[in-house]
């Protein structure tokens, strides 16, 4: 018997939405911080469809994947946002940091399933790139990645509360209000064909 069907089926659908725009910012560019803003889409596609899989069927081990799967979301979407907006050199202490990160957190999520774990990584990504994309307000990409970032809060806000909408219970209106953050997502991502943004701070 599938234990959440609504959470689960608004997750398969979110995934298959955002696969279909990870898919779309992939080849509307060669540029590498194009590729990388793709891969995080896609790495959000597949967390979101374990998350599924863990909604039907909940074990310790989906649990696990999917938590393991969120943190390849934020090192390609910090490692993207560094490439296009900050100096080669920055970038390179962005990379170390991102993989130091990554690596701790999958240590941590072995060891503990705390969802304040994957709160506490993913939140402190958003945030490094908040701040980035609010020095860069004048390139349009940077202000989709924002406001996508803002509604992803505000969707996770919602997720952390007893909100039900009728047969809807949390993690259902988190995930209707996070496909409009990770349409503005994809928005930016789009953006990112042009290379390296031409005045970067360092």
């Amino acid at each position: 018997m599938v234990s959440e069907p609504i959470t689960a089926l608004t997750d398969f659908v979110l995934a298959a939405i955002t696969a279909f725009w990870a898919v779309r910012v992939f080849r509307s560019s060669d540029q590498r911080a194009s590729r990388l803003f793709a891969l995080a889409l896609a790495a959000t596609a597949l967390s979101t469809l374990i998350g599924g899989l863990y909604h039907t069927f909940p074990g310790k081990a989906l649990w696990k994947a999917t938590a393991l799967s969120v943190s390849l979301v934020s090192f390609f979407l910090g490692w993207s946002v560094a490439v296009f907006f900050l100096s080669p050199r920055v970038t390179r202490v962005v990379q170390v940091i991102l993989l130091v990160q990554l690596c701790a957190y999958a240590i941590a999520v072995f060891v503990s399933d705390d969802f304040w774990i994957v709160i506490a990584d993913y939140g402190s990504v958003m945030f490094a790139i908040l701040i980035v994309c609010i020095m860069r307000w004048s390139n349009v990409a940077a202000r989709w990645i924002t406001a996508a970032i803002l509604i992803s809060m505000a969707a996770s806000a919602l997720q952390m509360s007893s909100i039900r909408v009728g047969p809807l219970n949390h993690n259902d209106v988190y995930h209707l209000v996070d496909v409009v953050a990770l349409y503005c997502f994809y928005r930016g991502g789009m953006l990112l064909r042009t290379g390296r943004s031409t005045t970067q701070p360092t």
